[in-house]
């Protein structure tokens, strides 16, 4: 058998299955129509597709260079080349490698190529990983952002591999050469930044691998919320073995926030302490610590890294929100619109989501194209139905849809993609709305909306098991969460459904207590007290609920969407709210 070095590209559908099983005449149709257009691009770079199976495709290129140019225009092509809706469109994943392969035939074999398909494994949908062979070959000759994802342990291959994410979606000049991580690439000017910096090992220096790998993949669960800029690993592990000020690092690596750490262990505990820091102030934005045995330590290096994430993310938006308060109108751009829109967008008060409404259109006055506006919008106008804030919950439903349809595409924005899932759940289309979702956690696994309207999702599609699973993995992310209530009400009524109703109004009541301008939280209350016979706070709950909300009626409640696919859960509720007092219409 003859050998050779080529540059190899693999490439399949992220979630085709599933796809596949929700309409699978029209995805086969797009397939076919996305094959054609690979196979036209990879002709067109001077590559030779040899293996196809499934909905995957393996190519081989002369150059590392063309296989990374024909990778980033298929991409892009397969944005504008699909008609279905943009929830429904096919995303490749692509992992691109260089090495040496074996010929057989008109069939290439070898570790060359398997990398290649593990890389692409590795990829997020409609991202590009490569490898570090690969990377070398681009300076200067392509403009794209290449950031460093660190060594990767890739499934049976025998040895670490280093990757680079292609960061296609953001150009930059030709001419310095490619940057691994560095502060300016592929980053949105209105994108806040962060950088995790290597923790202090408190313990002895048999610990330093630990503390390093907790900061690795504290920075890889980080990197997947697409709301920041994660400077690389490499970047950050300068700094080790440092003292330097957290100012200083803010101007040389050009970010907004530092995340700090300390690592102790005593025995077989380990006590991790974490804070996010402003770059600019000095003043600490959060702080946490964690505590665990260390029996598995991978184990705890990932839940750790999946907790911090979660916290993180939230607190960084809180921290933009203040920001944004403190511009003047006249300097206001669309990122900032939405972001003083946030505080407002949880569903606690209708004034609130109404001031959420206004400044989310003034966004999109600033910028018609952004997604995330359009699909904030779209929760907002769902929110004011499913709490009944309105008379007409038929049309903000409508307005809702449109929303979303206006968003256009935003599948790199995976809080873009939660709003859009949960509007829509809340209009009823529970699977278009959990395909919006699971996109959302496939690039960003630990946010913590996605896994309460999933959640949601559950509830609605009578699966309250796997809603309290789902319910309990939020609020573990994201304790402090805003939206913690409705997390806990979500938990409760999935408790409900399984007949743990003690246990649902114990949370519902908490709710109540520590949340007295969530109103809607009264419904449950009510009827659930109304199924165990506890009348007198049935009955106490509906006047409060009647007092906050005077135009609640029980058809106008019963006529939700979210109730269709429920109906003997929806009878059951309405029942329950007439023996508490609340009038039929």
């Amino acid at each position: 058998m003859d050998r050779k070095l080529a540059a190899i590209l693999a490439a399949d559908v992220a979630g085709f299955s599933r796809l596949a099983a929700l309409d699978e005449e029209n995805t086969l149709r797009a397939l076919d129509l996305c094959r054609g257009r690979i196979a036209e691009l990879v002709d067109d770079h001077g590559g030779r597709i040899f293996g196809s199976a499934g909905d995957g495709l393996v190519a081989e290129f002369p150059s590392a260079v063309q296989a990374v140019r024909c990778a980033v225009e298929i991409q892009r092509g397969l944005l504008d080349a699909q008609e279905q809706p943009p929830e429904r469109h096919l995303q490749f994943r692509i992992g691109v490698n260089l090495g040496d392969i074996v010929v057989s035939g008109d069939d290439l074999l070898g570790d060359g190529v398997n990398i290649a398909a593990r890389l692409q494994e590795i990829a997020v949908p409609s991202g590009i990983c490569i490898s570090g062979a690969v990377r070398e070959h681009l300076d200067g000759k392509v403009p794209f952002a290449l950031t460093s994802l660190g060594e990767r342990t890739l499934k049976n291959i025998p040895r670490p591999i280093l990757v680079f994410r292609v960061d296609w979606q953001d150009e930059i000049a030709v001419g310095g050469g490619v940057l691994d991580g560095a502060p300016l690439a592929g980053r949105s000017k209105d994108q806040p930044s962060l950088v995790v910096m290597p923790f202090d090992n408190l313990s002895g220096p048999g610990d330093e691998y630990f503390v390093d790998g907790v900061v690795e993949e504290i920075t890889a669960a980080l990197s997947r919320v697409r709301d920041f800029f994660v400077i690389a690993r490499q970047s950050a592990f300068t700094y080790k073995g440092r003292f330097v000020d957290v100012r200083d690092v803010g101007r040389e690596l050009r970010v907004t926030y530092v995340v700090e750490g300390t690592v102790r262990r005593g025995g077989d505990r380990l006590r991790i302490s974490v804070q996010l820091v402003d770059a600019e102030t000095r003043t600490q934005s959060w702080s946490d610590r964690y505590e665990g045995a260390i029996e598995d330590i991978f184990e705890f290096q990932d839940r750790i890294a999946a907790q911090v994430a979660g916290a993180i993310h939230p607190a960084i938006r809180d921290a933009e929100i203040e920001l944004a308060k403190r511009k003047p109108p006249a300097s206001l751009r669309a990122y900032d619109f939405v972001m003083r829109a946030f505080p407002n967008l949880w569903g606690r008060r209708r004034d609130s989501n109404n001031q959420a409404i206004e400044l989310l259109r003034q966004a999109i006055l600033v910028d018609p194209g952004y997604g995330r506006a359009h699909a904030l919008l779209a929760w907002c106008h769902a929110s004011s139905a499913s709490y009944l804030w309105t008379d007409r919950p038929e049309q903000e439903l409508d307005h809702a849809r449109s929303a979303i349809e206006g968003a256009g595409s935003i599948s790199d924005d995976p809080t873009a993609l939660t709003a859009a899932g949960a509007a829509m759940s809340i209009c009823g289309d529970q699977d278009r709305a959990a395909t919006f979702i699971e996109k959302a956690l496939a690039l960003d696994p630990n946010n913590a909306w996605a896994w309460a309207r999933l959640g949601w999702i559950a509830i609605f599609t009578d699966d309250p098991a796997r809603a309290t699973e789902r319910f309990r993995r939020g609020m573990t992310l994201s304790p402090r969460d805003p939206l913690a209530f409705n997390m806990k009400l979500g938990m409760a009524f999935s408790m409900a459904m399984q007949g743990a109703l003690s246990e649902a109004i114990a949370i519902a009541q908490d709710v109540v207590n520590n949340y007295p301008d969530v109103t809607w939280s009264y419904r449950h209350l009510a009827a659930w007290s109304a199924m165990t016979g506890d009348m007198e706070t049935a009955r106490w709950a509906a006047q409060k609920l009647l007092a906050a909300e005077p135009g609640f009626t029980i058809e106008r409640y019963r006529a939700l969407p979210w109730f269709q696919r429920i109906p003997q859960w929806q009878h059951q509720m309405a029942e329950a709210l007439r023996q508490a007092g609340l009038p039929e219409r």
